[in-house]
């Protein structure tokens, strides 16, 4: 049963404490944010440290398909390195690359292997040192709240119950659990009924994390990724480890990853810590003592994508992962489509406008930003709610401008037709929302100056050059529905960055000190230039719709 757990022994706490020395954001990378991090084998891995990388989460089976059978793979990813480098990325997460039983790959059946679809643990290992060869490094998805039904702990409590050596890994009982919502039974081979819980559904059983020997297993599940080269980690389903419901157990769930971060610290203090609470709610948010994604901001840029007062401040999490798109909601371009009931071809320049709008912002704030593959080429897709769910928002990367080419994927084309889904070219290439010649494809986009893809690199390797956004700390200055205001500031450096996200109304302010314009963006018309225009202390500045500053001291 899950229930509260005592604090790990005072001596190990001890002993933590002086090893790490470490505050809440540290969790997120090395103290020293420009040492160099230090593989298993004791050789420098040679990545420079930012204290806020931007990170690019991956389904590997969409992104890259290197061996023709049209599922991305990690040799597939190997071969995309120099597209990674050139975009701007520091790490990537990886959706979950074990073996596992769903397409998705939510439902674990092996935490020492890797999904067969994918390539072997050699192909991994590869992918890996690639990937760090070229400054980037890699989150692992870690899926630790519940396993699959199809597990063979799992498998081995329901037939032997009680004298399983993994009775105690989930959370079981012979008793009738009838009426109860999230629990479900099986019928073993003996005829009994086993109850079990499972906040997901029946085929994800919850692990039991009162569980000394889950414990334990965690702890060997970390060893050994680590040990493959592995930089950190994104946890599934942080807010469930503990409750009974979608919203409770949250203070409970929330202190589990202080055990959980100092083991993982204690093997690799550098290491990326990143949870999934899913929740809108700032005060669930800050309760946990590693990073988390910024539910909270992302919900109110989607419900006021013209601006809102106190955006910033009423939706602000220390230390937190700022994101536009995932793999469980609609992509962020398809929303803005829906919110301005704009989906015709003519529509396509007011949506990238928006949208690249608010990626500047996301860039520029103090946290990790992450762009979900293909984000920035404003791929489209929806959640259905009918033969399909999830499929339409992890479609394949689109490379080519014709749909097809080498390493283009396109798995989903077996799983539409099996569901009777003609719409849009889905039967005959896997895209429901993407169509040859459509604009939505690195190749058109990076021959044209002016697309979404390329005002992306643009502003993160803009991003590069500044120690005050890879680094430094954030004062906001106006936080108003048409003129957002904050700065950043290192030891080296202090930037003003201003943005109207208004496409009506201007405002003004006023210097604070002398500061000189290093940059203008103007999204009405697309347009980005650096430059080097100085102003005064005490001088004002009107800020037009739809335009972007980022100022220096």
């Amino acid at each position: 049963m899950k229930k509260p757990f005592l604090l790990l022994a005072f001596v190990f706490l001890l002993f933590l404490t002086s090893c790490f020395q470490t505050s809440m954001s540290q969790s997120l990378v090395s103290s020293n944010p420009h040492s160099n991090s230090t593989n298993t084998d004791g050789t420098s891995s040679n990545l420079e440290e930012v204290k806020y990388p931007v990170v690019y989460e991956i389904f590997i089976r969409s992104f890259y398909d290197r061996d023709g059978n049209g599922v991305g793979d990690l040799n597939g990813v190997s071969q995309k390195v120099d597209y990674l480098k050139e975009l701007g990325v520091d790490a990537v997460w990886f959706m979950p690359f074990n073996e596992a039983v769903s397409y998705h790959g939510y439902d674990i059946t092996d935490y020492y292997n890797v999904e067969k679809d994918y390539g072997t643990m050699e192909d991994l290992e590869n992918m890996i040192q690639v990937l760090h060869e070229n400054g980037i490094k890699v989150i692992m998805d870690l899926v630790i709240n519940h396993t699959s039904d199809e597990h063979p702990w799992f498998k081995d409590a329901v037939e032997n119950t009680t004298s399983s050596p993994y009775w105690d890994y989930y959370i079981m009982s012979l008793e009738d659990h009838s009426g109860q919502d999230h629990w479900h039974w099986k019928i073993n081979s003996k005829g009994q009924k086993v109850w079990y819980f499972g906040l997901f559904g029946y085929n994800m059983p919850d692990l039991n994390h009162d569980s000394q020997k889950v414990r334990e297993e965690v702890k060997k599940i970390v060893d050994f990724w680590i040990s493959k080269g592995v930089d950190g980690f994104r946890i599934d389903a942080a807010k469930h480890i503990y409750g009974w419901s979608w919203d409770d157990g949250i203070q409970e769930s929330a202190e589990y990853f202080e055990w959980f971060r100092d083991y993982v610290l204690s093997k690799k203090p550098d290491a990326i810590l990143v949870g999934e609470v899913f929740s809108g709610n700032t005060y669930d948010l800050s309760l946990y003592p590693i990073p988390v994604f910024n539910f909270a901001l992302m919900y109110s840029i989607r419900n006021y994508p013209e601006g809102q007062d106190g955006m910033i401040e009423n939706n602000w999490v220390e230390e937190s992962f700022l994101f536009l798109e995932n793999h469980d909601l609609h992509r962020f371009f398809s929303h803005l489509q829906e919110h301005y009931k704009k989906f015709s071809e003519s529509d396509y320049e007011f949506i990238k406008k928006r949208a690249a709008l608010w990626y500047f912002l996301i860039f520029t704030l103090k946290g990790s930003p992450v762009i979900y593959y293909g984000g920035e080429i404003g791929t489209r897709g929806f959640k259905w709610h009918g033969p399909v769910y999830d499929e339409p928002v992890r479609e394949p990367m689109q490379w080519y401008a014709s749909g097809t080419g080498e390493g283009q994927t396109f798995w989903t084309k077996e799983v539409y037709k099996n569901a009777g889904i003609t719409f849009g070219n889905a039967d005959v290439d896997g895209c429901i929302y993407d169509d040859p010649y459509d604009g939505f494809s690195v190749e058109e986009q990076e021959s044209d100056p002016k697309s979404l893809l390329n005002f992306i690199r643009f502003i993160l390797n803009f991003r590069k050059d500044h120690d005050a956004i890879l680094n430094g700390d954030q004062t906001i200055f106006r936080d108003w529905k048409n003129l957002i205001a904050f700065y950043r500031e290192s030891s080296n450096e202090k930037l003003l960055v201003v943005l109207n996200p208004d496409p009506v109304w201007q405002n003004s302010f006023t210097f604070e000190e002398n500061m000189t314009m290093i940059l203008e963006v103007d999204f009405e018309n697309f347009i980005w230039n650096e430059s080097n225009v100085s102003f005064s202390a005490g001088e004002s500045f009107t800020v037009d719709p739809m335009k972007a500053y980022i100022f220096k001291k």
